[in-house]
């Protein structure tokens, strides 16, 4: 997977440092994998964000936005702020850590955190639905000189960002089995049952409509539920164990293990 610098970043002295980190690109955003660009940039041509956000609903691609920031807040994909802090040592990964005091911005908004130091959103991301790719907004300068000294920690974060992403959709998408062909309504209903216990599928419907997660329209939620139930992969309100199997194999493992291991109420 390599890298591609959108933009300013493409021709900029911090976009030096990722080619040298990891052998990022100048170009457009690709097929598929990860696409690089600065936030204040990013705010200051909302066209241009919106198109970059655009091409990353689809699985398998990821967009980061990364410092400098402008002031204010940004509406796209999602109200969103990154304002100004005072560094905080520590993180929970080795490149947050690195880069510890080199970040100057907390994010405020509806991002989903993917990293909190003491309290502060280090980064945040969105998708427009649970089989969608991602846009990540993170406030570790990913271009300074130490991730030279650090570019396995750089290229495993990269890497963890695509891997949540889901896989990029072929040509032709093979159905996962041959009696049942899930599509993204399905695929995000049973995600939301790894969210569960629910004690039946009212219940699931019901919690699924107050989630601030996962989006379906009703009527299309209870359709994919008849249909997953009538595959056999739901009873209930729950995942049966030919439901587990599926989403263990299917594009969005890592996010239905993630949700797996999240403490249920």
């Amino acid at each position: 997977m390599t890298p591609v610098l959108l933009g300013e970043l493409g021709h900029h002295a911090r976009g030096r440092t990722l080619a040298a980190a990891v052998g990022a690109v100048p170009g457009e955003p690709p097929a598929h994998g990860v696409a690089l660009a600065l936030g204040k940039e990013a705010q200051q041509h909302p066209d241009q964000l919106a198109r970059w956000v655009d091409w990353a609903r689809e699985p398998g691609r990821v967009l980061v936005l990364m410092p400098p920031f402008g002031r204010g807040p940004c509406d796209v994909p999602t109200p969103w702020e990154a304002r100004r802090a005072d560094p905080l040592a520590g993180a929970e990964a080795e490149l947050g850590r690195a880069l510890a005091r080199e970040r100057q911005h907390e994010l405020r908004g509806e991002l989903v955190p993917l990293e909190r130091v003491a309290g502060q959103v280090v980064t945040g991301a969105w998708r427009r639905h649970p089989t969608a790719g991602l846009v990540v907004i993170t406030t570790l300068p990913l271009w300074s000189l130490l991730v030279l000294d650090h570019r396995a920690a750089l290229r495993a974060w990269l890497d963890d960002l695509v891997g949540h992403a889901g896989a990029p959709r072929p040509a032709t998408e093979a159905p996962v089995t041959a009696a049942f062909q899930p599509g993204p309504d399905d695929w995000t209903l049973l995600l939301h049952l790894c969210t569960g216990p629910f004690s039946d599928g009212e219940a699931a419907l019901a919690a699924l409509a107050r989630s601030p997660v996962f989006r379906v329209d009703g009527r299309a939620a209870l359709v994919a539920l008849d249909r997953v139930q009538a595959a056999g992969w739901a009873k209930g309100g729950a995942l049966t164990e030919a439901g587990r199997a599926a989403l263990a194999a299917g594009p969005y493992a890592l996010h239905a293990r993630d949700l797996a291991r999240m403490s249920h109420g």
